[in-house]
């Protein structure tokens, strides 16, 4: 394949279904994963890596260790931060995040 093809995968299972984006196959045994699809970016690239690190390597994130380490790595990893329970969990991740890239929000319009 050459860099900068566009792919759509065709799913059997679906009847010919077109998709398009990103998907992660993985062997039954979670000896082999391949990325098939749209050339991902840096917005996906994280979650591809947690998908592979799920099915290849489980017994990892099933160890209180390596359960630590993904948290350590990825700090909201296993939490569902669109639910509105977490409205809280969220607004302060952001306030981090905004912090640590120096980001402010826009002025609001009409204003200096």
């Amino acid at each position: 394949m050459e860099a900068g093809i566009r792919v759509q995968a065709l799913k059997q299972s679906d009847r010919g279904t077109i998709y398009f984006g990103t998907e992660v196959l993985t062997a039954p045994e979670g000896t082999l994963a391949a990325l098939l699809g749209a050339s991902p970016g840096a917005s996906v690239s994280v979650n591809i890596v947690v998908e592979v690190i799920q099915k290849c390597l489980p017994l990892l994130l099933g160890h209180p260790t390596g359960r630590a380490r993904m948290k350590a790595m990825i700090p909201t990893y296993d939490e569902d931060l669109k639910l509105p329970a977490n409205a809280a969990r969220f607004r302060q991740v952001q306030a981090q995040v905004d912090s640590i890239l120096r980001l402010t929000p826009p002025s609001p319009a009409g204003r200096a």
